[in-house]
């Protein structure tokens, strides 16, 4: 029988001890461990000076506190906003409710125009457009503008129908005729306008 042979010993890499063998070496400590274990006890590491836990909890309160800061912060420049955005409503329009008021007014004034009677005095009749005209101007320096209606679509938010006209000449709800104008004051509807819309006509049977 031949001489059984003995293998040659594996080769280690000088660079890589056998971390196995120091593990289990008494007295040696595995650093990432001792570590740990000085971070979980408040001590600095090694090379460094001690971690001062009073410092350490005055450094976390201060960081609370930032953060506390800066959420209060925010809320005051949203609060700031908002006041700011209520206060420019109630300027823009503190007059809505004297203007509604005064729109029969220059509805009256209107109907005094258009149903004039034949051989009415031309310069009373001039004065009465004079003075019609100047307040349409007053309103509008306001804020007021007119509400389109005529050949437009019918529209809830802005438009009022109180008649319906059925007819082929136009597209169903479209508006035929204005029987009141209607008016905006800068974005919000004052008045509706009272239209007339348009409806298909009814099969004959």
């Amino acid at each position: 029988m031949g001489k059984k042979q003995d293998m040659p010993p594996k080769h280690q890499s000088p660079d890589q001890p056998e971390l196995a063998a120091e593990k289990g070496r008494p007295g040696v400590v595995d650093s990432r461990a001792s570590s740990a274990v000085d971070a979980e006890r408040g001590l600095a590491p090694e090379g460094q000076l001690p971690i001062d836990p009073e410092l350490q909890a005055a450094r976390d309160e201060a960081q609370a506190t930032f953060a506390r800061y800066q959420r209060l912060a925010a809320d005051f420049d949203n609060y700031k906003r908002r006041t700011r955005q209520e206060l420019g409503d109630r300027t823009q329009y503190a007059n809505e409710e004297l203007l509604r008021k005064l729109l029969p007014i220059l509805d009256n004034l209107r109907r005094a125009l258009d149903h004039a009677p034949e051989g009415v005095d031309p310069n009373w009749f001039e004065g009465i457009k004079m003075v019609t005209r100047q307040f349409e101007d007053t309103l509008r320096a306001q804020g007021l503008s007119t509400i389109s209606a005529v050949g437009e679509k019918f529209d809830p938010s802005q438009h009022e129908a109180i008649a319906r006209e059925e007819t082929d000449e136009h597209e169903e709800g479209t508006i035929v005729e204005e029987m009141q104008p209607g008016y905006r004051l800068h974005e919000r509807v004052l008045r509706p306008t009272l239209v007339k819309v348009a409806h298909p006509r009814a099969l004959k049977s």
